[in-house]
């Protein structure tokens, strides 16, 4: 059995993809546990910084998704606080400027808008952590939400879907709160862009993870916004007016 420490749930369209850190000497790594039947697990049993007991084994891989192995059995072993986590995370996969995020360089999407995506032949892994030094968020095709991202680099990665499955979450407690008022999306970018982007960057554990999706078409593997620190929490939703 190997132990990992769930570090991503993200919102795909057949479930929720799964990622967790495994201790290395020194550091830690990335792993991605799939489930034995599935691409996706349907229903994740377990949250985010929950320490995690899994069987794994080898499977063949697709770069730059080097990180996947199948899953036969698991069990919860433990958790711990949401700062041990991101501690662990940035002793794992991370990047300062852009080209180092995977390896290679970023390439704009073909159609004109802001997305990007790396080829999956020059990319070295599919996830990396990376200091924030700032956010912006965008409602414009909510209920898709978009993010954009400033490194420590201070290099601006713009458009990244945003896939976290507790901030997902959180914004959906607030859709359901509120009804659906005409100006739903105005007040929902207008709060994650004052209330929101404040508790993210006034915490001393601020950090994301950009991931890539699986080749599409073969040729791109477009980034997304993984995880976000640190993780929404209930009572920020008493300052939505």
């Amino acid at each position: 059995m190997i132990e990992l420490l769930i570090s991503e749930i993200t919102r795909m369209n057949s479930g929720s993809c799964v990622l967790g850190l495994e201790a290395r000497n020194p550091g830690f790594r990335s792993l991605r546990p799939i489930p034995l039947t599935s691409s996706a697990w349907p229903a994740f049993p377990y949250r985010r910084a929950d320490k995690v007991a899994f069987q794994l084994s080898m499977m063949p891989v697709i770069e730059p998704h080097v990180e996947d192995r199948v899953v036969t059995s698991h069990r919860k072993l433990s958790a711990v606080p949401e700062n041990e986590l991101v501690h662990c995370l940035k002793q794992a996969e991370v990047a300062n400027s852009i080209k180092d995020l995977f390896g290679c360089q970023l390439q704009q999407s073909r159609l004109g808008s802001d997305a990007v995506f790396v080829n999956p032949a020059d990319a070295g892994r599919s996830i990396c952590g990376c200091e924030v030094d700032g956010i912006n968020f965008s409602f414009k095709f909510y209920p898709k939400i978009r993010a954009s991202l400033v490194l420590a680099s201070k290099e601006t990665i713009r458009s990244l879907p945003v896939v976290d499955r507790d901030l997902i979450d959180f914004v959906e407690q607030l859709d359901r709160k509120i009804g659906s008022p005409a100006d739903l999306r105005y007040r929902l970018e207008r709060f994650f862009n004052s209330v929101y982007k404040s508790k993210v960057m006034s915490s001393p554990i601020k950090f994301a993870r950009i991931g890539l999706t699986r080749p599409y078409k073969g040729d791109s593997c477009w980034l997304m916004l993984d995880s976000l620190f640190p993780l929404p929490r209930c009572e920020w939703q008493e300052e939505f007016k």
